[in-house]
């Protein structure tokens, strides 16, 4: 009995414990999966290198030199019409040319043929041919030489012109006005009535004397 109470004691003891532990806390939800990290988008590609810049211009073309007439070419140096003949000058050496059987290219005949006009002069089976290139230059007419006029010697001034007062009579300072180097001393020299003046005749006298 005794056995039998002291087990029903350890069930109550233990059915009390039991009820008194608090309810255990609900297990925490496993945290939700973080949603995977979105792959960073993809660089975009660089842009194509812009096209490699067109090509320089090409250098323009240079001119084509005009092509040599045919046959020698030069400048006329002399024609001779009489003697039907014709000589060329080039820039190294000169040649003359029969012009005894001529056709002419540019000129009616040999007496239009200038010293200056640039020609071509070829041999052919039937005899020479001439060819106008261009005419000669016109020779630059020379200005005629301007004579220069000489000033006309300055009129040597009289009596009436130096006597200022017209009294007719020159003081010394009437006469110094235009003969800048006279002394007093000089003018009494003139000065032959000794009257302070000097008259037509006595302006003469001096005038040949020293007034020059």
């Amino acid at each position: 009995m005794v056995v039998f109470a002291l087990f029903i004691s350890v069930a109550f003891v233990s059915m009390v414990f039991a009820q008194a532990k608090p309810a255990a806390a609900p297990e925490k939800a496993a945290p939700a999966k973080a949603a995977p990290e979105k792959a960073p988008a993809a660089e975009k590609a660089a842009p194509a290198p812009e096209k490699a810049e067109a090509k320089a211009d090409k250098p323009a073309d240079k001119p084509k030199p005009k092509p040599k007439p045919a046959g020698y070419y030069g400048e006329v140096a002399n024609v001779d019409v009489a003697a039907k003949t014709l000589t060329v000058k080039a820039k190294k050496d000169a040649v003359t040319f029969d012009m005894a059987n001529a056709k002419f290219k540019g000129y009616k005949d040999a007496g239009e043929i200038k010293v200056g006009d640039k020609v071509t002069a070829k041999y052919s089976k039937d005899g020479i041919d001439v060819k106008k290139i261009a005419a000669a230059k016109p020779a630059k007419k020379e200005k005629p030489a301007v004579e220069k006029k000489e000033k006309p010697a300055a009129k040597k001034k009289g009596f009436k012109d130096i006597d200022a007062n017209k009294d007719g009579k020159i003081t010394y300072e009437e006469l110094t006005i235009v003969f800048i180097n006279v002394t007093p001393e000089m003018f009494k020299q003139f000065d032959k009535n000794n009257d302070g003046a000097l008259d037509e005749n006595e302006f003469k006298d001096a005038s040949t004397k020293v007034l020059k």
